[in-house]
């Protein structure tokens, strides 16, 4: 028998998941949610686990009875608010372990957020108290007026904090007696109400007014190994960042084609690496033969992006030239102004259908191998990720290569795709991902100026601050 993980998962947003929640839920093999669990959460979960709602207690037992790896998701803290304790009573009784990895409160988070200290928690406290709690939306006006009738000041500073915690995150502060009028009406889900001369700092010390994607959700769907810098870059402008890859790197199999090209190096002229992957793939496959860096000395390196540049540079090798995204044409431009007579080129890359890149330079006398090194294929979980967002949109779609728009579109029924990209930004890392979209039917948005994902996440926030 297995042990049961009984997982807090915070207010929402993924940023405020703990390290443990995150690999727990990762290591599961059936992972159980309430309602209302963000996307980018549930994409955590690895590559055929069962993933879906909590029906109830019995399952769980009998999971855990059958030797699955269970991870049951509580909003907040499992026992914050006595969830968690119900099922941990079950188990028990049952006679089966569990585990327990507690999470952030709203109460806590989002004031914290807003630049509140909260003295207490959930309960009234004393008019010198600041105290903060969390009720559903339709019954602030009633709490606000029982705290009154217990006693606490109707002039006494007083905030609300709407979706406490996550991407769209605001307060209204009133005095206590008039917050709900400040409120207005058509509030739902759950709230945070503070009241207290803690409330008295909040305009002061609020940490996510200022940022210019504060309240937005943004879809990255770069590969998982490479995405951390683009989430960075996001969320320090303010984003609520969903992670759902739509491309995984698979390199190829270490054949005779490739073993001659790295043969052939000492005769190369040229060497254009298409991307990041490109160089990283490469320099795998020069390690496992038993060569380095030295076997570049008779090439001059082209890179595809800064980026590509940059991973060239971790390995001591600086490129003689930067060209922007990789397309045949663009590619044959960048090189106009250099001899390529008679010049052997080679190209590792991506395997996809066609290049005409060969053709093109071919003209100019040269010899070129395009040499596929990887594969980019769409993730098995993808799909099923996606679709939620049909239910629970994104402000922002990000692509940074063809590949994460084609199998993005791929995922869709061209009505679905219509119908999720109505009012959701597209935003891409430069004009051959953009033209991409456009093929796929997609009203493009926003186009990165430097194709790099801090051009892009800049980009981004820029069309929100027009």
């Amino acid at each position: 028998m297995r042990r049961v993980n009984l997982v807090g998962i915070g207010p929402g947003s993924p940023a405020l998941l703990t390290l443990k929640a995150a690999e727990t839920i990762r290591g599961a093999d059936v992972v159980r949610h309430p309602p209302g669990v963000d996307v980018a959460i549930l994409g955590l979960a690895r590559p055929g686990a069962v993933v879906g709602p909590l029906s109830g207690y019995d399952e769980i037992l009998h999971l855990a009875k059958h030797d699955h790896k269970v991870a049951v998701l509580f909003h907040g803290d499992p026992f914050a608010f006595g969830e968690g304790k119900e099922l941990a009573e079950a188990l028990r009784e049952a006679g089966l372990d569990f585990d327990v990895v507690p999470g952030v409160l709203a109460e806590t988070a989002g004031p914290g957020m807003s630049g509140i200290s909260p003295d207490v928690v959930g309960r009234p406290g004393s008019n010198g108290d600041t105290a903060a709690f969390r009720v559903p939306a339709a019954e602030m006006p009633a709490r606000v007026a029982a705290l009154i009738t217990a006693g606490r000041d109707p002039a006494a500073p007083a905030a609300l904090i709407l979706r406490p915690g996550g991407a769209g995150q605001r307060k209204v502060i009133a005095p206590l007696e008039q917050l709900a009028e400040q409120a207005g009406g058509g509030l739902e889900g759950e709230v945070v109400l503070v009241v207290g001369p803690g409330v008295e700092t909040a305009e002061r010390l609020d940490s996510l007014a200022g940022r210019p994607l504060h309240g937005r959700r943004v879809l990255v769907t770069r590969a998982r190994h490479q995405a951390e810098e683009f989430h960075r870059h996001l969320a320090d402008l303010g984003a609520w960042v969903v992670d759902i890859p739509t491309i995984e790197v698979r390199p190829v199999r270490l054949e005779a084609r490739v073993r001659d090209a790295i043969d052939r190096l000492g005769e190369t002229h040229l060497v254009v690496f298409a991307s990041a992957n490109a160089v990283e793939i490469f320099f795998d496959m020069l390690f496992e033969l038993r060569r380095d860096a030295r076997s570049f000395r008779n090439c001059r390196l082209c890179a595809i992006g800064p980026e590509t540049a940059r991973s060239l540079e971790s390995h001591g090798l600086r490129p003689e030239l930067v060209s922007g995204e990789y397309t045949a044409e663009g590619l044959a431009e960048t090189l106009a102004n250099w001899d390529l007579t008679n010049a052997r080129i080679l190209v590792p890359r991506a395997r996809q259908n066609r290049d005409g890149l060969p053709a093109i330079l071919a003209k100019r006398g040269a010899e070129v191998e395009i040499l596929p090194v990887y594969e980019l294929a769409p993730p098995a979980a993808a799909p099923a990720a996606l679709h939620k967002l049909l239910d629970d949109p994104v402000d922002v779609v990000t692509f940074t290569s063809t590949a994460t728009v084609v199998n993005f579109a791929g995922a869709f029924s061209d009505e679905d795709l219509d119908s999720l990209l109505e009012k959701t930004r597209v935003a891409c890392m430069g004009p051959a991902t953009a033209d991409t979209a456009r093929r796929l039917g997609m009203r493009v948005d926003i186009i990165a100026g430097e194709y790099t994902t801090r051009g892009l996440a800049h980009a981004v926030a820029s069309h929100f601050n027009q």
